[in-house]
């Protein structure tokens, strides 16, 4: 016979699993959309400052159409330090990682925004119509370096490609072949250093450094040449 008088452990009501669950993570979603969105917004502001500068090295110069170079490297470099705390913790963060490349893309194509509320081209530019660019820039500068960033990664935690000179090497004239379009393969090297950093977590800001020394010489390889030929006039 059952012994029904014993007390039944307790249970929460069908159904409040799953609002428990998003209501605790929610805080977490909230901020790592906020972290990339800032560094994002960071970025966009050096883009809009260098563009509206007057900085030029030779024939080389950042102001003008030459400012996209801030975006193509400062993109995919703002991986690594979201992409570096997100997946030093504990469990599955592919989320949080996920979450953060929105944050950041909604961070650079801000770039749009802000060019049509500071400098707009001509008088019948607003808001509204800076929403494709908005839309595009990200979609140019974030998404195709978090792609290669992510397939590096993979490949380096899975142990189907092990960090040595050799591999380093060939990440490098990767990403040197692809850097041109928007920056993209940059991510290579950033997915790398994001690897790396989660093999050896004391040497976290080293890493970013050399990272960041790294993307500059790679990302402006194919413009070297400009550094050493006279500039014109400047009007």
């Amino acid at each position: 016979m059952i012994d029904n008088t014993r007390p039944r452990p307790a249970s929460s009501p069908p159904g409040l699993g799953l609002p428990l669950f998003a209501r605790s993570i929610a805080p977490v979603i909230a901020i790592v959309i906020l972290a990339g969105y800032l560094v994002g917004l960071i970025v966009a502001l050096l883009t809009i400052g260098a563009e509206n500068s007057r900085i030029a090295f030779g024939g080389y110069a950042l102001y003008g159409n030459g400012a996209l170079i801030v975006p193509a490297i400062l993109a995919p470099y703002a991986l690594y330090p979201g992409w570096a705390w997100v997946l030093a913790h504990e469990g599955d963060r592919r989320l949080e990682a996920g979450l953060y490349v929105l944050g950041l893309y909604f961070g650079v194509g801000s770039i749009s925004i802000l060019e049509a509320a500071w400098f707009p081209q001509s008088a019948d530019v607003t808001l509204l119509s800076a929403l494709p660019g908005f839309a595009l820039t990200g979609a140019l500068f974030v998404i195709p370096a978090a792609v290669f960033a992510a397939g590096t990664l993979w490949l380096v935690r899975s142990g189907h490609v092990a960090i040595t000179p050799l591999t380093v090497a060939f990440g490098i004239i990767i990403a040197a072949l692809t850097a041109l379009l928007f920056g993209a393969g940059l991510g290579i090297l950033a997915g790398g250093a994001v690897a790396l950093a989660l093999q050896q977590p004391a040497r976290r800001i080293t890493i970013g450094a050399a990272l960041f020394a790294l993307l500059v010489v790679v990302g402006n390889a194919p413009f070297i040449p400009a550094l050493f030929t006279p500039s014109g006039p400047t009007p």
